[in-house]
C-alpha cells in the first residue's frame, strides 16, 4: 500500500485530477477484495470481481492504466518484483542524498540575507542534490519495504509543498516528483537559497527522511557532509556568541513597538492630532531594531537563533502590503525602510500594526532569538540538537515555505 501511495502522488502530479475519482475508487476496491495487488494476474482477478465486473469499459481501461502506473507493471509481465531495488542499493542511496542534503544546507546557513552568491559553486551544490535525491526517489519507489516506500511518500509530499521555494532557488519539480536544475541562475539570490535550505528548510527535511531510509534499509543514519567552497559564504568563525546584543535589541524591539501601539491609541481617543514628524521617529525607531535583529540572528552561532531571523523575516514579507500602507517598504530579504508617511491615516496603521498582530508576531520571534540565544549559551547546549529537537517536535515553524 505504501508503494500505491508513493506512485499515485508521482500519477495525481502528472494528470491531476483526472484520475482522482479512479484513484479512490482503486484504493477502496483493492481494499475491499483483499488482494494485495502488484501483478496482472491481481489485476485480472479486480477486473473480473463482483465490485468491477458490471463497471463500464472505458472504467476498467482507465482503472487498468492508473493501476499498472500504480504498480510499475507492464502487459508482458506478470510479476512486477523483479525490479526491486536491493536494501544495499537503497542504502547507499539514502546515504548519498543524505550527505547532499548536508552540504547543500552548510553552504546556505553560510550565505547572508542581503549579500552576493557564488553561483558556481551553488550550481555545484545544487546538480549534487538534485542528482543524488532523484537517484533515492528512483530506489525508494522500487523498494519492497513499507517502512522505506512510507518515507518516500512523506518526502515527496514535502517537495511539493516546497515546490514554490524550490523554484525561486532555481529548481523545477517535475510531475515524475524528479528534481531539475534549471539553466538560468542569474536570478537566484542569496536569501533566496538561504531560506530555501538553510537551516529548518527543504534540506533539513531531507536529511531527516534520508537518514529513517538508510536505518530501514540497514544503515546507521549518519552521513557526512562534503565541503563546498563559495567566496561569498561565512565561516564558522564569522559566527559569534551574540547572545547578549540579541536580548537587548529584543526589549529595544518590544519597547518602540509597544510605542507605535501607544500612539495610535492616543490617536483614536483624540488625545493627540496625527503628527507625522513624531510618527516617523517613532516608525524609524522600530524599523532600526527590526533590521539589527535581523542581521544579528544571521550572524549568531546558535542554529535555533538563525532560523528565528528567518521566520521573522518570511512575518515582515507577508504583511508587505499591509506595510506599505503605514509608509513602510518591506525589501525581497524582509528588511524594512521607512517610505512616503504624509498619506497615512489612523486607519491605515491599524490595519498594519493593530488589527492583525503584525508587531505581537516581531515580538514573539525576537522572544524566541533572546530565548534560544541566552538559554543555549548559559545551559551549554549543542545548538544542533536544540534545532533538530525543534524540527522533529514541530516546537519551531518555518514560515516561509
Amino acid at each position: 500500500m505504501a508503494r500505491a501511495q508513493l506512485n499515485m502522488a508521482s500519477i495525481m502530479t502528472k494528470y491531476g485530477d483526472t484520475y482522482s475519482s479512479y484513484s479512490s475508487s482503486y484504493l477502496n476496491k483493492l481494499s475491499s477484495t483483499k488482494k494485495t495487488g502488484g501483478s496482472l494476474d491481481a489485476l485480472n482477478d479486480l477486473l473480473k470481481s463482483s465490485a468491477l465486473k458490471n463497471k463500464s469499459a472505458e472504467y476498467k481501461d482507465m482503472f487498468s492504466e492508473l493501476y499498472k502506473n500504480i504498480y510499475n507493471i507492464s502487459d508482458d509481465s506478470s510479476d512486477s518484483s523483479s525490479g526491486m531495488s536491493s536494501l544495499q542499493s537503497i542504502k547507499t542511496a539514502s546515504a548519498d542524498a543524505g550527505s547532499a542534503a548536508m552540504s547543500i544546507q552548510n553552504f546556505a546557513n553560510g550565505l547572508k540575507y542581503g549579500g552576493e552568491i557564488d553561483l558556481d559553486s551553488y550550481k555545484t551544490a545544487a546538480q549534487g542534490f538534485v542528482d543524488s535525491y532523484n537517484a533515492m526517489i528512483d530506489k525508494v519507489g522500487n523498494s519492497d519495504s513499507q517502512s522505506v516506500l512510507q518515507q518516500g511518500v512523506y518526502m515527496v509530499n514535502q517537495a511539493k509543498v516546497y515546490s514554490s521555494a524550490l523554484s525561486r532557488a532555481g529548481i523545477s519539480l517535475g510531475s515524475d516528483n524528479k528534481l531539475t536544475l534549471k539553466d538560468d541562475l542569474s536570478k537566484v539570490s542569496a536569501a533566496d537559497v538561504k531560506s530555501t535550505f538553510g537551516s529548518m528548510g527543504f534540506a533539513s527535511k531531507v536529511e531527516y527522511r534520508a537518514r529513517n531510509i538508510n536505518q530501514y534499509s540497514g544503515g546507521s543514519g549518519l552521513f557526512t557532509a562534503n565541503k563546498v567552497s563559495s567566496s561569498s559564504s561565512s565561516s564558522s568563525a564569522d559566527k559569534v556568541d551574540n547572545s547578549g546584543t540579541i536580548k537587548d535589541l529584543t526589549a529595544q524591539i518590544k519597547e518602540r513597538s509597544g510605542a507605535i501601539g501607544d500612539y495610535i491609541e492616543k490617536l483614536n481617543s483624540g488625545k493627540v492630532d496625527f503628527d507625522e514628524k513624531e510618527y516617523n521617529e517613532l516608525a524609524k525607531n522600530f524599523i532600526d531594531s527590526y533590521n539589527k535583529m535581523l542581521s544579528e540572528s544571521s550572524n549568531s552561532d546558535k542554529l535555533g537563533v538563525n532560523s528565528q531571523g528567518v521566520a521573522s523575516a518570511s512575518i515582515t514579507k507577508s504583511y508587505k502590503f499591509a506595510l506599505q500602507r503605514a509608509g513602510f517598504n518591506v525589501d525581497n530579504n524582509g528588511r524594512i525602510s521607512l517610505g512616503d508617511t504624509s498619506n497615512v491615516t489612523v486607519k491605515d496603521m491599524e490595519y498594519a500594526f493593530k488589527n492583525n498582530s503584525y508587531l505581537e508576531k516581531i515580538n514573539q520571534k525576537a522572544e524566541q532569538a533572546s530565548s534560544l540565544a541566552n538559554g543555549a549559551s548559559a545551559l551549554g547546549y549543542n545548538a544542533n540538537k536544540i534545532v533538530n529537537y525543534a524540527y522533529e517536535t514541530g516546537a519551531i515553524y518555518n514560515v516561509y515555505a
